[in-house]
């Protein structure tokens, strides 16, 4: 069904998914397993229902999506702004995806993607490299072991995409690490992707800081979470670890 995307939703007016005033498209869909998912809505490829009998998740053409996202141009053009892919993993449909990022560009469209890093590469460096202005990429796990345990899936493929895009792209690349208490932000993991980071010439990142409001949304789908942290991470908790961040980077 590659005529048609699987999206379940289209968020207007956001300011954390790129420069300027975005649009951000999610994509159903996720080859991950994440146990603390911020958008549990998204993980399965195909329309599910929630507790209360809502649709999740509607196929779109590309016309039909740009129909949409063109009535947002002007904000885009005046702020700088434009359309985010997100997800669930948008590269999960790439043939969809791609066809969406050039209707995009054809319009003079900014477009950034937010990856999991999970995908065929070859298959991602031709069908959506191209057309793509900045990538968001997710580093969550640098065991492989505690990658397989709270994600589901290997690390290696997502570190291996990872190296190979800051060779071949030549756009800005920008890793993100969620902070989840007791399961990224441990000493380990964190001084690991900072060692990773460094090792590889990467002098900047994005952390993003524990949201529990995901909870909910599990449950409205009749699901229990694997993973239990009610509470928002504190500046103090953010500070420490972004700390891991600053010190391999200011000795270069």
């Amino acid at each position: 069904m590659n005529d048609k995307g699987l999206i379940f939703d289209i968020k207007r007016d956001c300011s954390e998914d790129g420069p300027g005033i975005r649009t951000t498209v999610f994509f159903k869909g996720c080859p991950l397993a994440c146990i603390w998912c911020q958008n549990p809505e998204g993980k399965a490829a195909h329309p599910e229902t929630d507790s209360h009998g809502k649709q999740i998740g509607t196929w779109y053409t590309v016309d039909e999506l740009m129909y949409r996202l063109l009535q947002d141009k002007p904000f885009f053009t005046s702020t700088g702004g434009g359309v985010t892919l997100s997800g669930g993993e948008a590269t999960l449909q790439m043939d969809f995806a791609s066809q969406l990022l050039q209707a995009l560009k054809r319009e003079g469209i900014h477009t950034a993607i937010e990856t999991s890093g999970f995908f065929d590469y070859a298959h991602f460096k031709d069908k959506l490299l191209p057309w793509l202005d900045l990538i968001y990429y997710d580093i969550k796990l640098i065991d492989d072991e505690a990658s397989k345990q709270y994600c589901g899936q290997s690390n290696q493929r997502i570190l291996d995409n990872f190296c190979r895009l800051l060779t071949d792209a030549h756009i800005p690349i920008i890793p993100r690490i969620p902070l989840i208490p007791g399961i990224t932000t441990t000493e380990e993991n964190l001084r690991g992707i900072a060692a990773f980071l460094d090792k590889h010439g990467v002098k900047s990142c994005a952390l993003m800081p524990y949201n529990p409001l995901w909870s909910d949304k599990l449950r409205k789908l009749g699901l229990t979470p694997l993973y239990q942290h009610s509470g928002f991470m504190t500046p103090a908790e953010q500070a420490a670890c972004a700390r891991h961040f600053t010190k391999p980077h200011s000795s270069s």
